[in-house]
């Protein structure tokens, strides 16, 4: 084997890294400084710090040096570690969600908060009925994940990031869907299956082969009420962590002089932060008859209470029947909705609200999307003081690597939605596609610090 002269050696992708990590890293400081937030610990305090919060929208320069960073790391990761122990880590990656799951449904969470310099082996062992060695294995898998931290030997204390697993945080809603990892089992079959490979049906999904059922995923959830509450709480956190950057990166006050129809609008929590932000807007929330009642109870418990009576209100309304509420009144909007469904359904939906709009009426799509898109129409308060430094370090990464690094846990979503609900992930070619059809036209597209963005559409007028 030949020996290269050490002169000679070029670590390009090494050095570009730790030039890109290192920017991000110093870009994060500047912004951070400047939006006075206290300096990041992963220890357990009695605070949550700023940052963790999902009720106001990450400073610019933060999350974009935040995202750069994280990228940085992934990349790092890929580049040095051993393909054999990635092999490894995906073979038993089904423990990271099963000791989680142990974590909270056996209160061993909770139990740790009421003790922030840690809880001992011995203690919880005995609380909790459970074999000792057992328990300290769990427990050291978590600590390997980042969760918890072993601070000597058989004492476990809770990290940052535990708290968001708390009884009522928007963590412990997501993790505690059951049955998940059945349904995951299930996506090799299913790609393979004689009658669903090809399928665009919801009947026709991993999760009525892990369920043995032929029915639509929330046909079978209407007879499981546990399961259902556990989805919904599930959605609802999703939802949340995204709406500071819907309410914070569109320009909103562009549609005062309308009213905003949230089309499938679930229980109304967009419409209400909306409303909440801008009380100016006038906003109607739409709905399956059975959901209205829920939004209703909803608005009332969140509303502002200062707000100018029927600022929201809630009506029944199906996604596929004529829109009743016509004319440049009115401005409709659509947040994971479309990719809940094939194309010719999500055409079909967007035909109704077509018919609808006005000439000056906005159609806007809030939906993830996929791969690579440029970088246009973007509104977001940008703090000039770190905006060289931001664009500095990424110009080391390509768009498409960060894309891809930070992409995890919205592709991890739309995976799952796949297997329940055959819901369809796009890129923006096939979501202009798909606008096209339906006769309208995309003026504005709008990033937000979030993982999902904002279509703004308009009618096609000839």
């Amino acid at each position: 084997m030949a020996i290269v002269p050490l002169t000679t050696m070029s670590h390009r992708e090494l050095d570009n890294l730790q030039t890109a990590l290192n920017n991000a890293l110093n870009s994060l400081r500047v912004a951070m400084d400047g939006s006075m937030l206290s300096p990041l610990s992963s220890q357990y305090g009695t605070d949550m710090h700023p940052l963790d919060g999902i009720d106001q929208p990450t400073p610019v320069g933060v999350y974009e040096a935040r995202r750069e960073a994280l990228a940085c790391v992934a990349e790092l990761k890929n580049l040095l570690q051993h393909p054999f122990e990635k092999a490894a880590e995906s073979t038993f990656a089904m423990y990271d969600f099963a000791t989680v799951q142990v974590f909270i449904e056996y209160g061993i969470v909770d139990r740790m908060a009421k003790e922030p310099s840690g809880v001992s082996v011995k203690n919880l062992q005995s609380e909790l009925n459970l074999d000792p060695h057992r328990l300290t294995t769990v427990l050291r898998h978590l600590s390997v994940c980042g969760w918890i931290r072993e601070t000597q030997d058989g004492i476990f204390a809770l990290n940052r990031s535990s708290r968001i697993l708390l009884e009522g945080q928007t963590g412990r809603a997501l993790i505690s869907v059951p049955d998940n990892m059945r349904i995951a089992e299930a996506l090799p079959r299913w790609l393979k299956h004689p009658e669903f490979r090809f399928s665009q049906s919801p009947a026709h999904t991993a999760f009525q082969l892990a369920n043995n059922t032929t029915k639509p995923f929330f046909e079978w959830v209407k007879n499981d009420r546990n399961y259902l509450n556990r989805f919904a709480a599930c959605v609802d956190a999703l939802g949340e962590y995204v709406t500071p950057g819907i309410v914070a990166d569109y320009p909103w006050e562009t549609c005062l002089e309308s009213t905003i129809v949230d089309c499938g609008g679930g229980k109304g929590s967009l419409a209400i932060a909306l409303a909440n932000k801008f009380p100016a807007l006038r906003l109607v929330i739409q709905e399956r008859g059975e959901m209205v009642e829920i939004a209703e109870a909803n608005i009332k418990a969140h509303l502002d209470p200062k707000s100018v009576p029927d600022t929201v209100v809630a009506e029944a309304h199906d996604l596929f029947s004529s829109q009743p509420r016509t004319g440049d009144n009115y401005t409709f909007m659509l947040r994971h909705v479309l990719h809940n469904w094939p194309e010719a359904q999500a055409v079909s939906i967007l035909e109704k609200l077509a018919a609808a709009a006005g000439p000056k009426s906005k159609i806007l799509i809030i939906e993830r999307i996929s791969g690579h898109y440029p970088d246009t129409h973007v509104q977001l308060e940008h703090n000039l003081t770190n905006a060289a430094e931001i664009t500095a370090s990424a110009s080391l990464l390509t768009e498409q690597a960060l894309v891809n690094s930070s992409s995890r846990m919205p592709q991890a979503l739309a995976l799952h939605l796949l297997c329940i609900l055959n819901c369809h992930e796009r890129t923006l070619d096939q979501w202009q596609t798909i606008i096209s059809r339906a006769g309208l036209v995309v003026t504005g597209l709008y990033k937000l610090r979030a993982y999902v963005s904002i279509m703004e559409c308009r009618v096609i007028h000839t």
